[in-house]
């Protein structure tokens, strides 16, 4: 079985004049402010955010409530647990409960950790959103002023979750889906590169979607059983990039709006068959670690993989790397998504106050101590600062969840137990279904 890990979760709850204790809902006034917060190192930037809200409302008192968990630990392995309970599927499982009893304070946080280290099973934001679970920002900012990042949050593929008329999610982290190699690697295995993104940087490269995953298959097919060949990325790494080449990456297949899903495309049916081919090349390296920039160090000095997502940094041969970004089904634009993200409640109170909130989180430098590789938090900048122009117009997607609630037929799937045709007909009527409920 392959070794799993995860981060830590901290749960922040911050509450004015009145917190809970233990995770536990309180009753909300108009003077209170109760947060559900997800944290990975980044409780400074948080209660900076926190400090710049109480300049604007001196007169609020503020007690702090902590509740920590404790999920698997990037840094440690598996089996340095005693226990299989993950408290993020705690703190999951309590966002979709208040939510649903519009008990939920007044602002929740959300993450992606599930598509790295899915052992939790993450809240179905779209559904919530369907439901009327969020606020729409878009009168708090014509009352309060757009947030800074306006002009690309609110950009989505996907018109369920960000559009013209509503506008719920605000991410705070996020990440693009860029792998990394050497030419020397490349080159000695008969990997195939694309070319250069742009001629003026010869090392930055791009495929769209589906090119980078027929240049991963017929690698795989040729040297997949080669055992002295590298495996073609690590297995967190192929969690990525299945959980992501949907949605993310432009090819829509659920509306939640319809109930309806187009599972029967054929581009659908080619990508899966492609994931599958590559999936029978992943397996454990035995390093432990997986996600760390030391992991990634000692994996490119073994030469286990073929493509890293980050850059090990190996001193003399640093000009040798080359970046490859995988762009959209239509190959308009680099897949982007959200690691980390921000709604506010329905039910909530204190709209205005948490929109600020909202707001000062985005001034404020990112502290970010977790090991995600993402664009915001180099340099410890303020988000706003960190986006590029060219970024702006730019997709960040919630990555979905659907997935994740059939996982049991991808699983079999993917383990080479079903043709395709059959896999596709079971996800197609049970996605109908999960939608639908």
């Amino acid at each position: 079985m392959k070794k799993r890990t995860g981060i830590t979760a901290i749960i922040l709850t911050i509450s004015i004049l009145l917190t809970g204790c233990g995770g536990k809902t309180v009753e909300q006034k108009n003077d209170s402010l109760s947060f559900y917060f997800l944290s990975n190192g980044n409780d400074p930037w948080y209660m900076a955010a926190k400090e710049n809200v109480l300049e604007t409302y001196p007169d609020i008192e503020t007690d702090l409530k902590w509740w920590s968990a404790t999920q698997y630990l990037m840094l440690f392995s598996r089996e340095r647990q005693d226990t299989d309970i993950t408290p993020l599927q705690e703190y999951y499982d309590k966002i979709t409960a208040d939510l649903r009893k519009d008990q939920a304070g007044d602002i929740v946080m959300g993450d992606a950790t599930y598509i790295e280290w899915p052992e939790a099973t993450p809240p179905d934001w779209y559904k919530l959103m369907k439901n009327g679970a969020f606020a729409d920002l878009n009168p708090l900012a014509e009352e309060n002023g757009q947030l800074d990042t306006t002009t690309y949050m609110k950009v989505n593929s996907d018109s369920v979750i960000a559009s013209e008329d509503r506008w719920t999610f605000v991410p705070i982290l996020d990440s693009y889906l860029v792998y990394q190699t050497t030419r020397e690697l490349a080159e000695k295995w008969g990997f195939s590169l694309p070319e250069p993104t742009f001629e003026e940087y010869p090392n930055i490269l791009s495929a769209q979607m589906t090119e980078f995953l027929e240049r991963c298959a017929d690698w795989v097919e040729e040297h997949g059983d080669d055992p002295d060949a590298p495996s073609i990325m690590p297995d967190y790494e192929f969690r990525i990039l299945k959980s992501v080449v949907f949605d993310v990456c432009g090819l829509k297949i659920a509306d939640y709006k319809t109930g309806k899903v187009d599972f029967d495309n054929p581009t659908v049916k080619w990508i899966v068959e492609a994931l599958r081919t590559i999936s029978s090349d992943i397996e454990d390296s035995g390093l432990g670690d997986q996600g760390t920039y030391d992991f990634e160090k000692e994996a490119y000095k073994q030469q286990k993989y073929l493509l890293y997502r980050a850059y090990p940094g190996q001193g003399d041969t640093t000009d040798d790397w080359v970046s490859v970004a995988v762009k959209d089904i239509n190959g308009s634009y680099t897949c982007h998504y959200a690691l980390r993200w921000v709604a506010i409640p329905a039910s909530s109170k204190n709209q205005t106050i948490a929109y600020d909130y909202i707001q000062a989180l985005l001034e404020e430098n990112v502290v970010n101590n977790g090991y995600s590789w993402n664009d915001v938090d180099r340099g410890y900048k303020p988000y706003r600062d960190q986006i590029p122009e060219p970024s702006k117009t730019s997709n960040i997607v919630l990555p979905s969840t659907w997935q994740y609630a059939l996982s049991d037929l991808f699983d079999n799937y993917y383990a080479g137990n079903m043709e395709t045709d059959e896999f596709m007909n079971q996800v197609q009527k049970r996605l109908e279904v999960y939608i639908t409920e």
